[in-house]
């Protein structure tokens, strides 16, 4: 696997030329994709240049919307296609291999009428990733704050979003996020099955959960650093993942309170601490910069 530096989800500011050539040094394999590029193809191909040049890989491609909440109706929906079909097109220009979508785990709908929809809008949806050759997949939350935010539950383990992906022809993977397996089941045959599938999965995000809080009372957006409180285990899942051959980006993504935190300390504070997770993750000792 490679080792991503989601500087949007952790509020890293710094265009990808001034961060690529710190995230060489400070040992990371790639940036995520930002949003900013895809609307300008010079932007992209500078990007893409600066990647080039400090030997780095995207992570994943974003989405205009997020296409499975409830929100977006099928008019918005449409246009946000056509959007997603542009950045893919140069999402495929500039070499990113992956994206995804998450799932919400609780609904307005009865189950087999929301799982329906899902089918629907995927089938369209991974068309366009398939004609770019990105590797789509859907992300499973696990909280229990999202599964009883509606009154009607839904998929919420990876075998539930994959059953989603084979209803509409198999094309679609899965993302891991340890926060979410910890909250959503925790159960190691969970694990162990996305272990057994790991070339179906699209991406790997790290995090703990937090101190004093039962796996019932773990908030969605409040995270901790992997490794950082013993709650979650995120080295044996990496070292597992690792094990099967699992060969795609890989991310920190611990919520508030670090993101606060990154969003305002110096950036090189910021790579140093998240590259340090990763050496926890890994089980490599820490040595600074290359």
């Amino acid at each position: 696997m490679y080792q991503v530096l989601d500087v949007r989800l952790l509020k890293i500011p710094g265009t990808v030329e001034e961060l690529a050539p710190l995230a060489r040094e400070y040992g990371f394999d790639g940036l995520d994709v930002p949003e900013a590029i895809l609307g300008d193809e010079k932007k992209a191909e500078s990007a893409q240049a600066a990647m080039k040049e400090n030997g780095l890989k995207w992570g994943l491609l974003p989405t205009p919307v997020d296409f499975f909440d409830e929100t977006i109706d099928e008019k918005k929906f449409e246009e946000a296609l056509e959007i997603q079909k542009r950045w893919a097109q140069l999402g495929e220009k500039i070499g990113v291999k992956y994206a995804y979508n998450h799932i919400w785990p609780s609904s307005s709908r009865e189950f087999d009428e929301n799982f329906e929809w899902h089918v629907k809008r995927l089938e369209k949806l991974q068309e366009v990733f398939v004609n770019h050759g990105i590797q789509y997949g859907f992300e499973f939350l696990g909280p229990k704050e999202l599964r009883v935010r509606h009154p009607h539950p839904f998929v919420h383990t990876i075998s539930g979003v994959l059953s989603i992906a084979d209803a509409a022809g198999g094309k679609t993977g899965f993302l891991f996020d340890t926060y979410h397996w910890y909250c959503g089941s925790g159960r190691l045959d969970d694990l162990y099955f996305a272990a057994q599938n790991c070339h179906r999965m699209v991406n790997f995000h790290l995090n703990d959960g937090v101190a004093g809080k039962s796996r019932d009372e773990q908030e969605d957006q409040v995270r901790a650093m992997p490794m950082t409180t013993g709650i979650i285990d995120a080295a044996r899942i990496y070292q597992l993942f690792e094990k099967n051959g699992y060969k795609g980006p890989v991310m920190c993504e611990p919520m508030v309170p670090s993101t606060d935190r990154f969003a305002v300390q110096d950036v090189e504070k910021s790579m140093a601490e998240v590259k340090d997770a990763f050496n926890r993750c890994s089980g490599i000792i820490s040595t600074g910069r290359r």
